[in-house]
């Protein structure tokens, strides 16, 4: 049986909090999701059947009900982390997968069907306000930040709106903050400096994620009236700070406390929220009861797919998104892949080019699913089939691969640019008319090759194929082009009379 143990801001202190995490092992129960964030410290651990008290209390954390900042939508992320991090490192059981992928669909659902993260007040914008409350001026005050994140980030942001025009920037590792920093002419410094810029501070904000306190009492100015922001889990800046009476600290639950006071979620968007969590438990136990069915049956699904290194890249993605279910897979060539002389450019082409044979596949019985690229798919399909998934990309742009690494800028006048879709040519010439558009066909290495070997200049290639091939150091910039929607996404397709494919894959484009 799936069950969690838990300690958040609800029931603990943020010192027990701290004391916690640092003696918290969960290296002992197995094969677990490990979960921390300022406000709490979960582990969810077991196998077997997923009690409601166990899916509810997670689908709550997503969703931001059980946050301090109710609505709040940095936990959605901070789930989806814990989660990668652990499926990562180990064997999570199917129960688990599914546990956390059911989570991270409703925490998106109630996102963005429920207005419960609408007007809710970050982090940021609370320490802000905090300071303006203080009555600090802020065009005259030497702020210094320490902490490089996206925290720290908004929050200098913000400051820049403000007219904030002595800020400085701290950080562990120099570099990090120099590219923070420098879009804001802003001074950096290393924590090693720290009695260098503490001395004159009149307002320190701190957001690391150093184990432990990192300013102390001697490192404060007691002469100089000092606002410290504490927003960090474990804390910065120990409290011992206050015994200096010019000292004013801010630790990160005064801050959720503001917070809460400046914000009033509507109860009926709670409401909402609740009722769609209800919904997901409901979809949970069908999705659980059908894959005890399916494994019972030892029914393996039949995978076919083209034979390029990027097909079989992208049917082991797919493949890695559902451990639990058992696979073959058949590759074979499409007409696209047999006939290469056809130019995609001219009209030439099918609408079926790259999925005819594999939709014949299934058609036929040999094949219960196909996996391709979903751009790959014809506008209208065969109405013997159907698509069952689509999942989202993890990058959508296109980008260009020329000799020498030069950029579309900067290619002389005539160069050779190859591509094997009319939407990137029209991109292409609208920016450079005084270039040649050629046609190219094959695989992605054999592109890339085209410009290495000197037979074109340059080539535009979609970057998430490139990123799946580890081909990253071919790119020599991305482009800022319109590209086609369904670019770097994976679809399957199966019988238009399938009902158990889109029951069993439907719910894995969470990732």
């Amino acid at each position: 049986m799936i069950q969690y143990k838990s300690i958040n801001h609800l029931n603990t202190s943020l010192s027990d909090r701290e004391k916690f995490s640092m003696q918290f092992n969960h290296g002992n129960s197995g094969p677990s999701v490990f979960l921390q964030t300022c406000n709490r410290v979960e582990l969810y651990y077991g196998d077997g059947d997923i009690p409601d008290d166990v899916s509810r209390h997670l689908f709550r954390v997503v969703c931001g009900l059980e946050s301090a900042i109710v609505g709040e939508k940095a936990v959605q992320g901070q789930v989806k982390d814990a989660y990668l991090a652990a499926r990562n490192s180990q064997k999570l059981p199917t129960p688990m997968h599914k546990l956390f992928e059911s989570a991270l669909q409703i925490g998106k659902r109630v996102r963005n069907e429920t207005e419960i993260s609408h007007g809710a007040v970050s982090h940021s914008l609370a320490t802000i306000e905090i300071i303006e409350q203080e009555k600090v001026d802020l065009l005259n005050a030497r702020i210094t930040i320490i902490g490089v994140n996206k925290l720290t980030a908004d929050i200098i942001k913000f400051l820049h709106n403000k007219g904030a025009k002595l800020v400085f920037l701290a950080n562990r590792t120099e570099g990090k903050a120099r590219k923070l920093a420098e879009p804001y002419g802003i001074d950096v410094f290393t924590l090693s400096d720290k009695s260098a810029f503490m001395h004159d501070t009149d307002i320190l904000i701190s957001a690391t994620s150093a184990p432990g306190a990192i300013i102390s009492k001697a490192d404060i100015n007691p002469d100089r009236p000092l606002l410290a922001i504490d927003l960090a889990f474990p804390r910065d800046i120990d409290p011992d700070v206050t015994e200096y009476k010019n000292v004013r600290l801010y630790n990160l639950h005064d801050v959720e406390e503001k917070v809460k006071s400046n914000i009033s979620v509507r109860e009926d968007e709670v409401k909402k929220a609740e009722a769609l969590i209800e919904e997901e438990i409901e979809e949970l136990h069908d999705i659980m009861e059908r894959r005890k069915r399916y494994t019972h049956d030892n029914h393996k699904i039949r995978i076919i797919a083209r034979g390029s290194r990027l097909s079989r890249i992208q049917v082991d993605e797919f493949m890695t998104k559902f451990p639990e279910v058992e696979f073959e897979v058949e590759y074979i060539s499409s007409f696209g892949d047999k006939n290469q002389k056809i130019s995609l450019l001219d009209g030439e082409a099918p609408d079926d080019m790259f999925t005819r044979e594999l939709d014949l596949a299934i058609i036929e019985g040999r094949a219960d699913i196909a996996v391709h690229s979903a751009k790959d798919l014809p506008v209208k399909l065969d109405e013997r089939l159907k698509v069952a998934a689509i999942y989202e990309a993890f990058d959508k742009t296109d980008s260009l691969v020329s000799r020498d690494h030069i950029k579309l800028a900067d290619l002389p006048a005539q160069s050779t640019v190859g591509t094997s879709s009319p939407l990137r040519k029209k991109e292409l010439l609208a920016l450079r008319p005084d270039i040649q558009i050629v046609g190219i066909r094959g695989c992605i290495e054999d592109r890339v090759a085209q410009v290495r070997n000197g037979k074109i200049d340059a080539a535009i290639v979609a970057t998430c194929a490139l990123k799946r091939l580890g081909m990253e150091s071919e790119i020599t910039e991305i482009l800022p082009f319109e590209t086609h929607p369904m670019q770097g996404r994976l679809a399957v397709t199966c019988k238009a009379d399938n009902d158990l494919v889109p029951k069993l894959f439907s719910r894995g484009n969470i990732l």
